[in-house]
């Protein structure tokens, strides 16, 4: 039984893909750059910002990103959901005594967990900022995991790409990979999952000898 699950945020606890669609072409109209599909900002969900820009815009500015956090997080976070099954699945573990952590490839996912009321679930918040390297690297796991204070056997991962897949396997802990994103099993399997599931609620057997 796992003690410790630490969670990427971005489309594995809520669905931010409209918000960061919408927020992304506020900062198009005002750049004079192509306005963005969903699809094109599920291809990048889960890259350091500036990678992900780059990816869909093939420029980089960082004015860009002084005027997105400026101006446009206020409605980004107002836009951001919790998946259907997240809130219960976390009191679930929490009423478990699972101890619970974030690591997300945000700068910091501090205020949109505060947004969508989910912070308090959480005793480790770790992103970019608070790390040498992020995801795939495994800096913010083993981060998470020192300050929660559990080791490799006991601490789950859960996220949605392949970056977290393979983050989570750089850190030695086992991971599930969740469809909920722009991944397909065979991708998140690929990347080191140990197992995919297509819902969070699918995690809870886990802890009811249910799954092994």
């Amino acid at each position: 039984m796992f003690r410790c699950v630490i969670f990427d945020f971005d489309m594995t606890l809520v669905d931010s893909s409209y918000a960061i669609r919408d927020t992304m072409n506020m900062v198009a109209e005002r750049q004079g750059l192509p306005p963005v599909t969903r699809e094109q900002v599920l291809s990048v969900i889960g890259l350091p910002i500036r990678e992900s820009w780059m990816k869909i815009w093939n420029r980089f500015d960082e004015e860009w990103l002084t005027e997105f956090r400026a101006l446009f997080l206020e409605q980004e976070f107002a836009g951001i959901f919790p998946f259907p099954g997240t809130v219960s699945v976390l009191e679930a573990l929490t009423e478990k005594g699972v101890a619970l952590g974030i690591a997300s490839n945000r700068q910091s996912p501090v205020n949109p967990l505060k947004a969508t009321g989910l912070s308090g679930y959480f005793r480790s918040v770790v992103g970019m900022g608070d790390v040498e390297n992020a995801k795939p690297a495994p800096d913010m796991i083993l981060k998470g995991m020192a300050e929660l204070g559990f080791g490799k056997d006991d601490t789950l991962f859960v996220g949605d790409t392949a970056d977290d897949m393979t983050a989570a396997a750089a850190a030695g802990i086992r991971s599930v990979g969740l469809t909920s994103g722009n991944f397909p099993p065979e991708g998140l399997v690929g990347a080191g999952a140990w197992k995919v599931m297509d819902a969070i609620e699918e995690l809870l057997p886990l802890w009811n000898g249910a799954a092994s």
